[in-house]
């Protein structure tokens, strides 16, 4: 008799967490709507916001986010600075409102990066400046190494590009799973979430403080949606093994690679990712900006301005598109 009821407990208690949670994403929803527009490719549409100079663009810049994320952060960071450009902010497959795809498999660098210069090569046919962030790192050294034609250059803001110590967390693999993690997500890990969130943006910008804005103009909260939490697991989890197979190519590398990163950067290590692929990289260069952690497109936007400037080249002699 007490198991019975312990296991109607339990089936109680777990169906108000996923009654909580659906009306958690419904809310975030509403909140933050998708304000660009919507590109249909195999399996459903990509989602970018578009901005463009009031003249002739001095060139195209392209923002990939990165894991917990979506455009709006590099976006509303880079946006202003960048009013002279032609600028595309994409929503990486699964996350903000982008659809995931192919499901589970679009979890591999590869094939978001396939995926997305599929996009790009029709909505800006024109060489241009990739900027990634953090996990999209992984996927814009792809793009870099199979499409080196396509671009200018690429600037990586606390990159992912190597294997690092210690794997990936374990509750990502959980999430991950095909059958546990719908569940696992909605029963524990975006209840937790929610909770961690502040916290969770205090750890990016350590040791300087998070923007009061940040979860705001940057859309965060939409990680709490079950399917972009899913979406953000499966991607993490695949990318230690893309990497580690990867990164002997970057030798190979044909464009310029700037690597900016913080030399506090508790998250993405600058020794382990940045100022190695820098090395490897036949054109590269390593930018390492003191007491900044995994945000420096937050901590010095005119650096990252700067290196897209020098990688786009002189005013004079640029063709418009």
């Amino acid at each position: 008799m007490l198991t019975r009821a312990l296991v109607l407990l339990a089936l109680v208690i777990a169906s108000g967490l996923v009654v909580r949670t659906e009306w958690i994403a419904a809310q975030v929803a509403r909140a933050y709507p998708p304000k660009g527009t919507f590109l249909p490719v195999p399996g459903g549409r990509l989602h970018y916001v578009e901005q463009k100079p009031s003249g002739d663009p001095r060139g195209t810049v392209v923002l990939i986010h990165g894991a917990s994320s979506n455009h709006a952060d590099l976006l509303a960071t880079l946006g202003p600075d960048l009013g002279h450009y032609r600028v595309i902010a994409l929503d990486r497959p699964g996350h903000g409102w982008s659809d995931r795809l192919e499901g589970r498999a679009m979890a591999d660098p590869g094939r978001q990066a396939a995926v997305l210069m599929q996009a790009l090569d029709g909505i800006a046919p024109e060489s241009f400046v990739l900027v990634a962030h953090s996990l999209a790192g992984a996927l814009s050294t792809r793009i870099a190494l199979d499409r080196p034609e396509r671009l200018k250059g690429l600037v990586l803001l606390g990159g992912v590009t190597h294997p690092w110590p210690g794997g990936i967390a374990w509750y990502h693999h959980p999430t991950s799973w095909p059958l546990v993690g719908p569940l696992f997500t909605r029963l524990a890990a975006l209840p937790a979430a929610s909770l961690l969130l502040e916290p969770g943006a205090e750890s990016v910008f350590a040791p300087r403080q998070a923007p009061s804005d940040y979860i705001e103009t940057g859309e965060i909260r939409l990680l709490l949606r079950p399917s972009d939490f899913q979406a953000n697991s499966q991607d993490v989890a695949a990318t230690f093994d893309f990497v580690t197979a990867q990164a002997p190519r970057y030798r190979e590398l044909k464009v310029p690679v700037v690597a900016i990163t913080g030399d506090s950067d508790a998250i993405v290590s600058p020794t382990i990712h940045s100022a190695t692929i820098a090395r490897q990289a036949p054109q590269g260069r390593f930018v390492l900006l003191p007491g900044v952690g995994h945000m420096p497109h937050h901590a010095a936007p005119e650096i990252v301005v700067e290196a897209i400037d020098q990688l786009v080249g002189p005013r004079s002699g640029l063709a418009s598109r």
